[in-house]
C-alpha cells in the first residue's frame, strides 16, 4: 500500500510539473494583444489626375497595357464594372479598372511599413461617360508616404508618379491632338 501511494504521489508530482512547465512556455509564446487602433486618413493630401482618352475604353486599355508592359510593370488586369453589372441585370457604362504594379517595388514600400499593402498594387480607372468620351483616372502616389509612414529612400513612389504620367502619351493620339482646323486654316 506503501508503494502504491508512493507511485500515486510521485505521478501526481511529476504531472504538476509538467502542467506548471507547459504554462511557463505558454506564458513565454504568448505575446499580449495590442488594442485596435483606428486610423483616419487625411484624403486632402490624394491627389487624382484626370484626363480625356482619344480611344474607346478598350483600345484605351490595350494601349495602356502595352505601357506599363514596356516599362517592367507586371500583372496589368482588368475588372470590367460594364461586364459584372450586366450579370447582375444592370446597365452601366464601360468602367475598367486596371491593376498593375512590379513586386520589386511593390516590396521595398510594404517592408517599410506591411499596411501599405492594401493599397497596392497600383490602379487606374478606364471609363466612358454619358456623352461617349473616354476617361483615364489615376492617384498620384504621395499620400502613401503620410498616411503609411513610408520614407521611400528607394524613390519607388517618385518612379511610380513618372510612370503614370506617361499614360497620357499612351492614349492621346499626337495626330489628332495637332490636327489644324479647317476654319484656321482660311
Amino acid at each position: 500500500m506503501k508503494k502504491t501511494v508512493l507511485i500515486f504521489s510521485f505521478i501526481l508530482l511529476l504531472m504538476t510539473a509538467c502542467k506548471d512547465k507547459q504554462s511557463e512556455t505558454t506564458k513565454e509564446t504568448e505575446k499580449p494583444k495590442k488594442e485596435s487602433v483606428e486610423r483616419k486618413a487625411d484624403h486632402s493630401k490624394t491627389e487624382f489626375v484626370l484626363f480625356q482618352s482619344d480611344y474607346d475604353p478598350q483600345i484605351t486599355y490595350q494601349k495602356l497595357k502595352g505601357y506599363l508592359e514596356e516599362q517592367g510593370m507586371y500583372y496589368p488586369r482588368l475588372v470590367d464594372h460594364e461586364t459584372a453589372a450586366k450579370n447582375a441585370g444592370m446597365e452601366l457604362n464601360t468602367v475598367y479598372l486596371m491593376i498593375f504594379g512590379n513586386p520589386k517595388m511593390t516590396a521595398l514600400l510594404i517592408q517599410e511599413n506591411p499596411e501599405v499593402g492594401i493599397e497596392l498594387p497600383h490602379k487606374a480607372l478606364i471609363y466612358k461617360d454619358n456623352e461617349g468620351l473616354t476617361w483615364v483616372l489615376y492617384k498620384k502616389l504621395d499620400y502613401l508616404k503620410d498616411l503609411y509612414f513610408i520614407k521611400d529612400p528607394n524613390g519607388v513612389i517618385d518612379k511610380m508618379n513618372k510612370l503614370q504620367e506617361g499614360f497620357k502619351q499612351a492614349v492621346i493620339n499626337p495626330i489628332k491632338t495637332t490636327q489644324i482646323k479647317e476654319e484656321d486654316l482660311k
